[in-house]
């Protein structure tokens, strides 16, 4: 029987996984291009894969990666079958997980929280306080504005209202995306196009949220953060 054919939504993503894990690998061997890839690899499996430019069109986010190739790609590293599913900094868990799936990317900070608004409102402050003091951001914190982000508004519309209105974190995802040190990150794994376009259009017609003022975000804060002066 024939594989079902995939949608272009599940080859975009299969796209960007692969463009995400090829060139973290890459990173890990200290190669920089497709050809020392393949070199290295070959010079590891005793295989022969640089004349045939296997990894090339998966290093440019061209190709999703087979089943075959990720078990390949794990005489590398043993972990690529979860980084390919998780992403970097569990970004493609955020991004496309179930909602069920959201929680672990969060855990600690639920834990360490009474509720899930006080964490939303901690994690705003926190970014409010890294741009306040010009310190760089992460695709950890992008992940868990996403996963966030997520909870918040897809329990509000499909499980159950959760009391939180969630303004605040359309302005977390722009503010992690728009940090230079993120969007660097994100572009040395050759995703961050893909990426901006597809959390761009979750931001479409919340534009101002997403672009609120600081000292806005900070008001809006003050009555749930009892260290807001």
């Amino acid at each position: 029987m024939a594989r079902p054919r995939r949608t272009a939504t599940e080859r975009k993503r299969g796209h960007m996984r692969a463009a995400a894990l090829i060139n973290s690998l890459a990173r890990k061997i200290g190669v920089a291009n497709p050809h020392q890839f393949a070199l290295h690899f070959d010079a590891l499996t005793g295989m022969n894969t640089q004349s045939s430019g296997k990894w090339r069109s998966s290093f440019n986010g061209e190709k999703a990666l087979s089943t075959q190739q990720l078990q390949l790609l794990s005489r590398i590293d043993p972990e690529v079958f979860e980084r390919h599913e998780m992403g970097p900094a569990n970004l493609w868990q955020a991004m496309w997980a179930p909602l069920q799936g959201l929680r672990s990317i969060v855990s600690t900070e639920l834990a360490s929280w009474p509720t899930l608004e006080v964490l939303v409102a901690e994690f705003e402050g926190d970014l409010l306080l890294a741009e306040a003091y010009h310190e760089p951001l992460t695709i950890a914190h992008l992940a868990k504005a996403v996963a966030l982000h997520r909870l918040v508004h897809e329990l509000n519309a499909r499980i159950i209202p959760v009391g939180i209105d969630g303004e605040g974190t359309y302005r977390a995802i722009r503010r992690c995306l728009d940090d230079t040190s993120v969007a660097a990150a994100l572009a040395s794994l050759g995703i961050f196009d893909d990426v901006d376009a597809e959390l761009s259009d979750w931001l479409a017609g919340h534009e101002e949220l997403a672009s609120t003022p600081a000292a806005a975000r900070w008001n809006a804060l003050a009555s749930r953060l009892d260290w807001i002066a």
